[in-house]
C-alpha cells in the first residue's frame, strides 16, 4: 500500500498573520497561526504559532510567540512517517509542510490520524463492495460498515478532544451522539466526576431542551449509578425497575426499561460513568453492545488521563517559562525577556525610523535599608517599586528587573529623548512618596541613566552600557535624579523640564499678565477693539515669550486653566473700561486644546456664560478668535458650539485667515462675525503680487459674506495704503501700536490717540 503524503493531511484551519500581529479575541482551540515578516503574508515565512502557544504568552506577539522554536519543516511530498519522526524529534505537535521556499500549509498529529481514518474506512467499503459474498451475509456485512463508520465518526470527535489536550464539550456531545445512534439507544449521558466525587461535567443526547430543563437537576450518582462508579463495573439490565438498586436518577427524568452503564476508568482510577437506556426496537442491550460501549469508555479514559496528564504538563511548562523569562520577585520580565524584546523593537523601529529609549534604575539606598530592616522588608520594597515603575508606563513598554536593586524600562515608540526624560521624572516623582512595608515609613530614592536609540547607539548592548554610564553620572551628581548618556539632549530635557515646572507655578504664584494691542478703523484711526495678549515675567527666568511657552501649556494641558483665566481676567478689563465710558469690545484667543477641552468636560458655553455673568459684560463686547484648524477638527461639534456662542450675544473671530483648509461652504455655515487676514500676507502686500492677489481675494469673499475684516502685521504706511484701496476697514500691528500693558492700552482709547 502506497504511503500517505503530507500534502493529503494538510490541516484545514491555518490563519496568516504578521508577526507584529497580537492574538485578537478568544482564538479557536484548533486554529493554527502562520507567521510572516512581509506585509504580504505570501514571503518570509517564519514560523507557526498554536492556540498552547497563546495560552501560555497571552500578552506576547507573534514573533515572541515563534522566536524560541527552530523552524522544522516537511517538503510537500514527504510521507507520514517522515513527519511524524520529524515531529518526535523537535517535540512538536505542528509541522510546516513547504514547497521549495513556499508555505503550504501544516500538518498536525490529529490531520495524520484522521487521513488514517479516512483511508482505513474507505478501503473497508471498497473490500465490502468486492467481496462476494451471500445476500444476508452482505446485507450484515453493509450494517457492521455503517456501524464501524459511526463509530469512525465517534473516534474523530475523541481524537479532537485529544488533540485539544482538553474535554471539551461540543466534542464530548458528538461523540455520544455517535454512539448512541450506533446502538440505537433512545437515551445517553456522559457523567465526568471531579476528584472529590462530584458532578464535574454532564451530557445528555435523545432528550429535547424543553425535557432537559423539566428534569431541572443532575443524576445524583446513587443506586446504580452509584454502583458502576464505586465498584468500577458495567451494568446491562433488560429492566431496571426490578432491581432494588434503580434510585438516584431525578423525579422528572423521562421512564426508563433496558439500561446500559459502563464506567470510564483508567488503571482503577474511575473519572465517570456512561449509561444508555431503551433500545428503539424494545429489545435488550446486547453483549457486543457493551463491549462497543466499553471499549467508547476505554477511549475516553484514555483522552481524560491524557488531558488531565497535559495540563499538569501544561503547568509545569508555565512555570519552567515563567521562571526562564520573569523575575520570581517581581513578576517583572528579567533580563532574557528584556533582551527579546528590546532586539525586535529596535528591528522594527530601524524599518520604521522610530525612536526607543532604556532608563536604566538603581535604587540609591537600597544596602541600607536591608541592613536596617532585614532582607524581608527589603524584598517587599522591591515588589512596590516595581509596582510603582509599571504605573508610570504605557501599555506597550517593558519595565525589567536586571537583579538586586537595578531595573531597566524600555520605552519604544516614543517621539522623543524628551518622552523619556518626562517618564523618569514621573518615576522619580513617585518613588520620592514613602513606602509603608510592615509599619516602617521607608524613603527610598532612585537615580536613572538614559540612552536612546538610534541616536546613541544602533546596538542593544551598547545602548545598555551607555545607559549604564548615564547612571554612574546621575550617582556621582548627588543621586535622585537622571542623566541623558549625551550631554546636548541632558540639557534640551533639562530646559523644558524647568520651564515646564516654573510654568505650573505661574498662574498660583500671579506670574502671568495681559498686554493688549488695538484694532483699528483704518480711516478714523478709532479703536474699535482691543486683542488681550498673554505674557508670563517669571522671577527666575524672565520675560518669557508666547512662542515659548504656549506650546508647552498646550501639551501639558496647562492651557485651559491659563486660558479660563486670560477668559476672565480680559472680560474684567473690558468691564472696567466700559464703566469709565470707554466701552470697547475685547478679543481672546482660544487654543485647540481649550476648544477640545472645553467641550469634553464643563462646557464652552458654561464656561463663558459663567464669566459674563460674574463681571458684568455684556457679550457683544466679547469676541473669541478661533484659527481655521480648530474649526475645521470636527465640523458638527464646533458648529453646534459657536451657534451656542452666537445665541449668548458672543462674537465669533476667525483668526490667521488663509493659512488653513477651511471652504467656502463651511464659511457659509458658520456662525462668524470677523475674518483676520494672516500677517504673513500682509508682510509684503506692497511689493509680492501672489500676496496682492491673495488679500484682495479675501477682501471680496468679506465683503460677499458680510463679515468684518482685520489685517494683522501692518507694519508700514504701504501695506496700510494698499489695504485701505481694497476696502479693508480694520487693521492691526506695530504700525499702530505693539501690545502694551493695560495702562497704556487705557491711553490708547482717549479720542486721537492713535490720529496721524
Amino acid at each position: 500500500m502506497k504511503e500517505l503524503t503530507v500534502k493529503a493531511c494538510l490541516w484545514p484551519d491555518v490563519v496568516r498573520v504578521r508577526e507584529e500581529d497580537r492574538p485578537k479575541g478568544r482564538a479557536n482551540g484548533s486554529t493554527v497561526y502562520a507567521v510572516f515578516r512581509d506585509g504580504e503574508l505570501s514571503a518570509d515565512f517564519c514560523g507557526v504559532a498554536t492556540h498552547h502557544d497563546i495560552s501560555l504568552h497571552p500578552g506576547w506577539i507573534f514573533a515572541d510567540l515563534v522566536e524560541h522554536r527552530k523552524l522544522a519543516a516537511v517538503p510537500v511530498g514527504a510521507g507520514i512517517r517522515t513527519a511524524l519522526k520529524t515531529m518526535r524529534k523537535h517535540g512538536m505537535e505542528v509541522l510546516a509542510v513547504m514547497s521549495r521556499d513556499e508555505f503550504v500549509g501544516v500538518v498536525t498529529r490529529e490531520s495524520i490520524l484522521q487521513a488514517l481514518l479516512e483511508r482505513d474506512r474507505q478501503l473497508l467499503l471498497e473490500s465490502v463492495r468486492l467481496r462476494d459474498i451471500a445476500e444476508e451475509n452482505h446485507r450484515q456485512t453493509v450494517i457492521w460498515v455503517e456501524r464501524l463508520a459511526a463509530l469512525n465518526e465517534a473516534a474523530r470527535s475523541l481524537l479532537g478532544v485529544l488533540a485539544r489536550t482538553s474535554i471539551e464539550t461540543e466534542l464530548l456531545q458528538a461523540g455520544l451522539d455517535a454512539l448512541r445512534k450506533l446502538l440505537d439507544a433512545d437515551f445517553g449521558a456522559i457523567g465526568i466526576v471531579d476528584e472529590h466525587g462530584g458532578m464535574a461535567e454532564f451530557i445528555y443526547s435523545g432528550i429535547s431542551e424543553a425535557q432537559a430543563k423539566q428534569i431541572g437537576e443532575l443524576p445524583q450518582g446513587k443506586g446504580l449509578l452509584g454502583v458502576v462508579i464505586e465498584e468500577d463495573i458495567s451494568l446491562r439490565l433488560s429492566d431496571m425497575r426490578s432491581d432494588p438498586r434503580s434510585i438516584g436518577f431525578p423525579p422528572h427524568h423521562p421512564p426508563m426499561k433496558s439500561l446500559l452503564a459502563v464506567p470510564i476508568s483508567r488503571h482503577g482510577r474511575v473519572y465517570g460513568r456512561i449509561y444508555l437506556c431503551d433500545k428503539v426496537g424494545g429489545e435488550a442491550f446486547s453483549a457486543n453492545d457493551e463491549e462497543l460501549a466499553a471499549s467508547f469508555a476505554h477511549s475516553l479514559s484514555l483522552v481524560i488521563d491524557n488531558a488531565r496528564e497535559m495540563e499538569e504538563v501544561k503547568r509545569a511548562r508555565q512555570r519552567l517559562d515563567y521562571m526562564a523569562h520573569f523575575d520570581a520577585l517581581t513578576d517583572l520580565p528579567n533580563r532574557t525577556l528584556l533582551t527579546d524584546r528590546a532586539l525586535q523593537f529596535i528591528a522594527r523601529a530601524q524599518r520604521k525610523r522610530e525612536v526607543v529609549a532604556f532608563l536604566f534604575l538603581d535604587l540609591d539606598n537600597f544596602k541600607t535599608i536591608n541592613d536596617s530592616f532585614g532582607h524581608t522588608v527589603g524584598d517587599e520594597l522591591l515588589r512596590e517599586v516595581a509596582k510603582r515603575i509599571a504605573s508610570c508606563l504605557r501599555e506597550g513598554d517593558t519595565p525589567a528587573r536586571m537583579g538586586g536593586d537595578e531595573f531597566i524600562i524600555m520605552l519604544p515608540g516614543i517621539k522623543d529623548s524628551l518622552d523619556a526624560a518626562k517618564v523618569a521624572v514621573k518615576i522619580l516623582g513617585l518613588l520620592n512618596e514613602p513606602f509603608v512595608i510592615n509599619q516602617h515609613q521607608i524613603y527610598s530614592r532612585a537615580s536613572i541613566g538614559i540612552s536612546v536609540f538610534p541616536e546613541n547607539s544602533g546596538n542593544l548592548d551598547e545602548l545598555l552600557a551607555q545607559a549604564d554610564s548615564a547612571l554612574y553620572h546621575a550617582k556621582k551628581l548627588g543621586k535622585n535624579n537622571y542623566q541623558f548618556f549625551t550631554s546636548e539632549m541632558n540639557s534640551t530635557a533639562q530646559r523644558y523640564l524647568q520651564l515646564e515646572h516654573h510654568l505650573r507655578c505661574a498662574l498660583g504664584q500671579g506670574e502671568l499678565s495681559l498686554y493688549y494691542q488695538p484694532q483699528v478703523q483704518i480711516d478714523s484711526r478709532a479703536v474699535i477693539g482691543m486683542e488681550a495678549l498673554l505674557r508670563w515675567h517669571s522671577p527666575t527666568l524672565g520675560m518669557v515669550m508666547p512662542d515659548q511657552f504656549i506650546g508647552l501649556a498646550e501639551e501639558t494641558g496647562l492651557i485651559v486653566p491659563i486660558g479660563e483665566w486670560v477668559l476672565r481676567t480680559a472680560c474684567e478689563q473690558a468691564q472696567c473700561w466700559r464703566e469709565t465710558g470707554t466701552p470697547v469690545r475685547v478679543a481672546v484667543n482660544l487654543s485647540g486644546r481649550q476648544f477640545q477641552d472645553f467641550q469634553h468636560q464643563r462646557g464652552l458655553l458654561d464656561v463663558v456664560a459663567t464669566v459674563l455673568a460674574e463681571t458684568g459684560l455684556p457679550a457683544e463686547l466679547l469676541e473669541l478668535e478661533i484659527t481655521e484648524s480648530i474649526m475645521m477638527r470636527d465640523v458638527d461639534t464646533t458648529l453646534a458650539t459657536l451657534q451656542g456662542l452666537k445665541r449668548l450675544g458672543v462674537r465669533i473671530s476667525v483668526d490667521d485667515f488663509g493659512t488653513g483648509y477651511s471652504s467656502l461652504s463651511y464659511l457659509k455655515r458658520f456662525p462668524l462675525d470677523t475674518l483676520k487676514i494672516d500677517k504673513a500676507f500682509v508682510k509684503d502686500v506692497s511689493t509680492d503680487d501672489s500676496d496682492r492677489a491673495i488679500v484682495a481675494a479675501i477682501t471680496a469673499m468679506a465683503g460677499q459674506l458680510k463679515l468684518e475684516l482685520v489685517a494683522e502685521g501692518i507694519e508700514d504706511l504701504e501695506q496700510l495704503v494698499f489695504l485701505s484701496g481694497q476696502r479693508c476697514n480694520y487693521g492691526q500691528g506695530y504700525y499702530f501700536s505693539k501690545p502694551v500693558p493695560v495702562e497704556q492700552a487705557t491711553a490708547l482709547l482717549k479720542p486721537g490717540a492713535l490720529s496721524e
